[in-house]
């Protein structure tokens, strides 16, 4: 979302009743007034109102800020030329003047005094109390409703003061301020650990067409009113919502400091990259976002797409910022309102109202991380770079893509028949976003009935082959920490050293296997086999990756799948293959 935000009233260098620029600002704002003008101006006509002289302290007192400084110039003085406003002036005794006043003692706390209170109440041009509903743009940027009898929900105690320079409403108490929920993240110290991470990813420049300049001084212009054009590539529609903007309305779930640290100290470990530039702030951006993708919620745009089903009624479902945009098949969460669910009162510690929504503040974590971002990966191979060789000069290696209308395939598979079944023939496809975690490494392998051409009776040679299993290794090449890539296989024992790049370190013969060959196990002649009659997720390890390749334009890991039949068992195994899926799945422990 980008936002314009007018950072300035006044010059940095006018300090003196800015008379000389007076012409400029009129001409740039306009005297608009839908009541008669007065004869005193705004700030003589509230400091004549014996009920807003705590008011005037503050305004004699808050200084008006400009591209983030603070100038010499008090609201009271702002107040006094001939700049059109309108202000709805609390009474006395509704606010606690002395805080704010020793608040202005610091730019820091004068800047809140200015934002949350002055800013609060004065609106620029005319905007008199007629019978008719408005709603009005404050000088912070929020938009307060106004009817014929209150203001943001407040009585009017006496309305339509006429100044030469504007209008008076005397209200029964203070203009509340609310937060917009970017404001409060990156604002309030209970949100810090989320909202540091938010601003350091935006980015103010000027706008200078819509700046007002005043002249040119040692080359550079100098800006009566300087506009500025806030950015944040994290405040879009698929990442985090617009959640600055004050138009939108959103939910948004925020983890208290001690339970995030937790949370944040385990993602970090399943986003550790190597071998590219700036690993460290990949690391914490991704693993920011791993925690965050499903914090955020538009509560009036709810889109649930038909293939996922559920027995719970939709209307008690929601899905995050990440559904709506991407339409993954995480990020929906069901009986959200049911108990235990996320959007349950009793699952959270606290709220607070935002100008743009609600914050909804939690001291338990309502996520399960296979869930979130530690998710089972399944490519189809036949999507993902495949290669293969069939190993031999001059015998070709057939290798097709089908498409069948079949409820046990995934969309296609690739059938994949050698010339000679005892070749060292292979298929690999690489295997993208892996995270620097644990995973169950499967390959899919699909019965033969799925070609319903081929025999499949112990009648004939062809139907007796038909009947028999393949026979394979198995390769998995990846990243280490030093940014090389390493090659493990399914035939070789291996000792794990996690303070070696690669991890995996070839070991001896007291060593296990490091693939769970289902023939021949712990022996040198291991290897796997598939069930030609069934869909068979053959396992082939559980793998802990030492780094991650998650939104990275390359893959860095690879999977390879190779022929292991011998001369003498070509009766035992037949070479053609049927491979549907790889697959990897987030390693539990029993």
């Amino acid at each position: 979302m980008n936002n314009l935000i007018r950072t300035g009233l006044l010059a940095t260098a006018l300090s003196a009743c800015l008379t000389a620029c007076n012409d400029e600002w009129d001409e740039h704002y306009g005297k608009t007034a839908d009541a008669p003008y007065g004869t005193a101006s705004l700030y003589e006509v509230l400091s004549e109102q014996p009920e807003l002289s705590d008011f005037c302290r503050v305004l004699q007192k808050a200084k008006v800020f400009s591209n983030y400084r603070q100038t010499d110039v008090t609201y009271a003085t702002l107040l006094g030329t001939d700049q059109f406003f309108t202000v709805w002036a609390p009474v006395n005794g509704t606010f606690n003047c002395d805080s704010l006043l020793a608040l202005c003692d610091t730019s820091e706390g004068d800047s809140l005094v200015e934002l949350h209170f002055v800013k609060n109440h004065v609106a620029r041009y005319s905007h008199s109390i007629d019978g008719t509903e408005q709603q009005v743009y404050m000088l912070n940027g929020k938009t307060l409703p106004q009817d014929a009898s209150t203001f943001n929900g407040i009585d009017v105690h006496q309305s339509n003061i006429a100044a030469r320079n504007g209008l008076v409403h005397i209200i029964d108490r203070t203009s509340p301020y609310y937060h917009n929920i970017y404001e409060a993240l990156v604002g309030q110290s209970r949100y810090q650990h989320i909202g540091q991470f938010l601003r350091s990813y935006q980015i103010d420049k000027l706008d200078e067409a819509s700046s007002l300049a005043k002249e040119i001084v040692d080359g550079k212009t100098v800006y009566i009113d300087s506009v500025f054009y806030s950015s944040n590539i994290l405040l879009s529609r698929n990442m985090y919502g617009v959640i600055n903007s004050e138009d939108s309305t959103y939910w948004m779930l925020v983890p208290e400091k001690e339970l995030w640290d937790s949370l944040y100290a385990e993602a970090y470990t399943y986003f550790n990259y190597a071998g590219v530039a700036k690993p460290d702030s990949l690391r914490n951006l991704y693993a920011h976002y791993a925690l965050m993708q499903d914090l955020v919620y538009n509560p009036n745009v709810q889109y649930y797409p038909e293939r996922m089903m559920h027995s719970t009624p939709w209307t008690n479902s929601v899905s995050s910022i990440s559904e709506l945009e991407e339409i993954y098949e995480h990020h929906c969460y069901f009986d959200a309102y049911g108990e235990g669910g996320i959007f349950n009162p009793a699952t959270w510690c606290g709220q607070q109202q935002c100008s743009n929504g609600y914050i909804y503040n939690l001291d338990r974590w309502p996520f399960e991380k296979e869930h979130l971002y530690f998710y089972p990966l399944k490519y189809d191979v036949e999507t993902q770079n495949m290669t293969y060789d069939e190993g031999v000069k001059n015998k070709k290696l057939t290798v097709d893509i089908v498409t069948v209308n079949d409820s046990r395939v995934h969309d296609a598979y690739i059938s994949v028949t050698p010339a000679t079944q005892t070749d060292p023939y292979y298929v690999e496809c690489e295997v993208p976003e892996v995270l620097s975690g644990t995973y169950d490494v499967y390959v899919v392998f699909l019965p033969r009935s799925v070609n319903s051409a081929l025999p499949f009776t112990d009648e004939t040679t062809a139907g007796k082959r038909n009947r028999r299993p393949a026979k394979f290794y198995a390769e998995i090449t990846y990243r280490g920490t030093d940014g090389e890539s390493y090659t493990v296989n399914s035939r070789t024992r291996y000792k794990i050293d996690e303070t070696d790049p690669a991890y995996y370190v070839k070991g001896g013969s007291s060593d296990s296997f490091l693939f769970d060959c289902n023939l021949n196990p712990n022996t040198s002649s291991c290897a796997f086999v598939n069930d030609p009659f069934e869909v068979d997720s053959v396992k082939l390890c559980t793998f802990t990756f030492p780094t991650c390749s998650y939104g990275l334009d390359e893959a860095t890991t690879r999977l390879k799948i190779k022929n292991a039949i011998s001369n003498r068992e070509t009766n035992k195994y037949w070479g053609v293959w049927f491979i549907d899926r790889v697959i990897l799945m987030p390693h539990q422990e029993d």
